[in-house]
């Protein structure tokens, strides 16, 4: 254990990266919000179709903290004096005194030109949590124009005297997604009725960051957006927060579940919280549909989270009432002598003079801008996250008498919460692969390829996986990061190398199966030939660059199959195999299970543990349905596999439609093919425009979004050239592209 004075130590080195951090991350976002402002909308004369887009690529972040950066700085802007404190610090009492991130974010909500210098007098003296309670106060009275009203009322922070708000509460009122157990809503749909403004095939989902998402909305949004991680931080920790459902199945239920969240991704359905609740919702429809009037005792369901709602309100209070009682041991450090002083380098010079400075700069020259600002902000989070877990492992909070870790992040280092748990994972994952630590801190890979990278890279792989991140968009790296995993769950294998081009067209056969509505078509028997589905792998057969497997032979899911098993590549044929012998019989509407050709190779004869992290609602709101449910089950059907085909039930109906160059869109799965957009609101692109001769056939087919293809492409942003199994992309002017991928890989940036 160590010392208290090492701890003290590390406390101070801790405290010492947050002005740094305030500084950089600040000058970020007055560069980006200049960059992508509604009058010059420079992300897209660079090529990108949102601000979600060219964050995740450029950045490397997600647009939730690039929209937080941006509103923050659109903010300060009016307020030169607290730009000015956040940056380079003021004199109090004779001493250099600096508002944090937090604090900051907090004051630019009521904080006007004319009383900005009151407010930051009173933040001297007092706390984040006590200046929460002031500025609520100020916003309930009307004091202040900067406030988000809803419905009359007025969302804090939180987390402020005593008003709570935690996975979607609000004032003692459960809204889990928009309704509660036994009424769910999810943004325009109802039990049974759950996903979100679906999309026929051939016109699914735009993404949210389209164009012209700027402005005051977004600033609307993103305020929102952070009273509710605050919110959520102010309630409980991450890690607390969230349960781990753990479901054990066989095989069949196991690629059963894949093809349904492929099927919730295609509806705009995205991250296991919301495709649970979508599942339950679905599930809960069709037994209240079904079954006799009052077999399910909605009321139990709804008493179980109405004790757990009240448990976690009396935690919420208990965590005030303790956060209070430790002020007065932490005031000092907090306000006074423990607080550090500025360093007033460079960027922090820039970031208090504010947007001025860069009016004459370019789009291009903003964009270099921000690649430089991102490289120093990744590495600077390198070391931050060290002394976050060395910190932790030394229960330094603790000791330092600070009542959570909560309140240690927020009012000593100026962060949520949950931004301390996540540098705190990343540093724990890293320690055991240095050479991602040494990527990033080089800056040859960014804070989001290296959080992808880390979720399934070995010791024994990570170099291949640093270089296949090197040369891959986030998009693209994540699309393989995810289907590697899914070769991990489903084949029991620990170690899994980057997938070659081969494998990764051969396991994008389960989306097109999926939009074709192939899945719920059983085949009849056919001697052991696998019927390809749409988009097939014949003609896949590459080499790996740079790599030793030669994938010459492997053209399909069934040749992958007929492959004896060998190392590094074990993973991703026993996946395949299984993948195969799962479309060969279509997705069963039935009870029945298993698969009557089992196989001994790896894990998929057995059962597949699935570990999916949800909240504690939903967690309470599975067990408690299911165990209603169990007794009225088809014998042989498992609780995962009725939930799925209720969802297949409701919804198979929109898959497969046939509508123009709908083969277009079942092969490139209903998205943008352009390597850094996610939009699915396709529409079909001649490779070669038929102006000057281009034909309908599919090489020379690709599926672009409405920006992408007529903004982008026709517009002169974005060119595209080639085959559509290799097509080359450019984004950017014609004479500097800022962006340039050959098929998959990134050959210029």
């Amino acid at each position: 254990m160590r010392c208290i004075g090492e701890i003290e130590r590390l406390d101070a080195l801790l405290a010492s990266f947050g002005p740094a951090e305030t500084a950089l991350r600040l000058r970020l976002g007055q560069v980006l919000e200049l960059l992508c402002s509604e009058g010059r909308g420079g992300h897209f004369e660079l090529g990108f179709s949102s601000v979600a887009a060219y964050a995740l690529e450029r950045c490397d972040r997600s647009v939730r903290w690039v929209e937080g950066a941006r509103c923050l700085a659109r903010r300060l802007e009016q307020l030169p004096e607290l730009r000015r404190a956040m940056t380079l610090g003021v004199m109090c009492g004779g001493a250099c005194w600096s508002v944090s991130w937090s604090m900051g974010e907090l004051l630019a909500r009521v904080a006007q030109p004319q009383d900005e210098r009151r407010w930051i007098e009173a933040a001297q003296s007092r706390t984040v949590r006590e200046m929460q309670g002031s500025v609520l106060e100020a916003m309930r009275a009307g004091d202040a124009e900067a406030g988000v009203r809803v419905a009359g009322s007025v969302i804090p922070d939180a987390g402020a005297a005593g008003d709570v708000m935690r996975d979607g509460r609000v004032a003692g009122s459960i809204i889990r997604g928009a309704g509660a157990a036994g009424n769910v809503m999810r943004d325009a749909g109802a039990a049974g009725n759950v996903m979100r403004d679906a999309g026929a095939a051939g016109n699914v989902m735009p993404n949210e960051g389209a164009a012209g998402n700027t402005g005051s909305d977004i600033c609307v949004r993103a305020l929102v957006r952070e009273s509710v991680a605050n919110a959520e931080d102010t309630a409980e920790a991450d890690s607390e927060a969230l349960c781990t459902l753990t479901c054990t199945v066989d095989q069949e239920d196991a690629w059963l579940f894949e093809a349904t969240r492929a099927l919730l991704e295609q509806l705009g359905t995205h991250g296991a919280e919301a495709q649970v609740e979508a599942l339950l919702a679905e599930g809960q429809g069709t037994l209240l549909a079904e079954l006799p009037a009052d077999t399910l005792d909605m009321d139990r369901l709804e008493g179980m989270d109405t004790a757990q709602r009240r448990w976690l309100e009396e935690l919420a209070r208990w965590r005030a009432e303790a956060e209070a009682r430790c002020e007065e041991h932490i005031r000092d450090a907090v306000l006074g002598n423990g607080k550090p002083v500025p360093v007033q380098g460079a960027v922090a010079v820039a970031a208090a003079l504010g947007m001025a400075s860069l009016d004459r700069l370019g789009c291009r020259e903003l964009d270099g801008r921000v690649r430089d600002l991102s490289r120093l902000l990744a590495r600077h989070e390198l070391e931050l996250s060290r002394c976050i877990l060395a910190f932790h492992r030394a229960d330094g909070w603790r000791r330092l008498a600070y009542a959570s870790e909560a309140q240690y992040a927020r009012e000593r280092l100026g962060m949520s919460r949950s931004s301390l748990a996540a540098r705190r994972a990343l540093a724990l994952r890293l320690e055991t692969l240095p050479r991602v630590a040494e990527a990033l801190g080089a800056g040859q890979i960014g804070v989001e390829a290296a959080s992808q990278v880390v979720r399934v890279a070995a010791p024994s792989t990570e170099v291949a996986w640093v270089e296949r991140a090197a040369k891959r968009t986030i998009k693209l790296l994540r699309e393989e990061v995810a289907a590697a995993l899914t070769a991990v769950r489903l084949s029991g294998e620990a170690e899994c190398p980057p997938p070659v081009d081969a494998e990764m067209m051969a396991f994008h056969a389960l989306e097109q199966a999926v939009v074709s509505g192939r899945a719920c078509q059983p085949r009849p028997a056919n001697n052991g030939q696998v019927d390809q589905v749409e988009g097939n792998v014949d003609d896949a057969g590459s080499r790996e660059q740079g790599g030793a497997v030669d994938v010459a032979h492997a053209v399909s899911p069934h040749a992958l199959f007929a492959e004896p098993p060998s190392e590094p590549r074990r993973a991703w044929l026993v996946m395949l195999a299984s993948l195969t012998r799962w479309l060969e019989g279509g997705l069963r509407m039935s009870a029945a299970q298993g698969s009557s050709n089992p196989t001994s190779v790896g894990s998929s004869a057995g059962r597949i543990v699935l570990r999916l992290r949800v909240s504690r609602a939903n967690y309470t709101w599975w067990r408690g349905l299911e165990a209603q449910a169990r007794r009225w089950l088809p014998r042989g059907m498992s609780w995962l596999r009725f939930l799925c085909l209720s969802l297949w039930q409701a919804w198979r109906h929109l898959l497969g439609c046939d509508v123009g160059y709908g083969r277009i869109y079942i092969r490139d799965g209903h998205r943008c093919m352009v390597p850094v957009c996610n939009r699915r609101d396709v529409t079909p692109h001649h490779l070669q425009f038929r102006s000057a001769g281009g034909s309908d056939e599919d090489e020379n087919m690709a599926s672009g979004c409405s920006w992408c293809h007529l903004q982008g492409i026709h517009g002169g942003r974005i060119r595209a050239t080639g085959r559509a199994d290799c097509i080359r992309w450019e984004l950017g002017p014609a004479s500097c592209p800022c962006l340039v991928v050959n098929g998959r890989e990134r050959v210029a940036a």
